[in-house]
């Protein structure tokens, strides 16, 4: 996850690592295309306003590589996707959240399900064996 945001960072880092899934967290581009670069996430989920890049930026720097293009990438965003046309027509974006509407335990369900992670009755039987 690629956040600024220190406080909506910690928000976010607690709830899906409660429900069990298994995030990193950059603050600004740099570390992010760093991270992307060398360890291959499965998912990404960025924000389109960084410190030191602009996330679009970012996403159509990965999207230009074999590798990280191949990665999906979801956007977390205070800007509406309306005013950011451009991710449909980016090979890598799967999906847009308006971060004002997003509700952390339906994210939550959705990363799970996209990574095929277990959730529900069956995290907490794997969490109990």
């Amino acid at each position: 996850m690629i956040e600024d945001d220190a406080d909506l960072a910690a928000l976010y880092l607690q709830q899906l690592r409660r429900d069990g899934i298994p995030i990193e967290h950059a603050r600004n581009g740099a570390d992010a295309d760093a991270f992307v670069r060398d360890r291959v996430p499965a998912l990404i989920l960025v924000d389109l306003k960084l410190p030191d890049v602009d996330g679009q930026e970012l996403v159509e720097r990965w999207a230009g590589d074999p590798v990280s293009g191949a990665i999906p990438i979801w956007i977390l965003s205070n800007t509406m996707p309306e005013d950011n046309l451009w991710w449909h027509t980016a090979p890598n974006v799967q999906r847009y959240f308006l971060k004002s509407k997003v509700v952390l335990s339906r994210l939550s369900l959705e990363i799970r399900a996209t990574l095929g992670l277990p959730y529900g009755e069956r995290l907490s039987q794997r969490s109990a064996s």
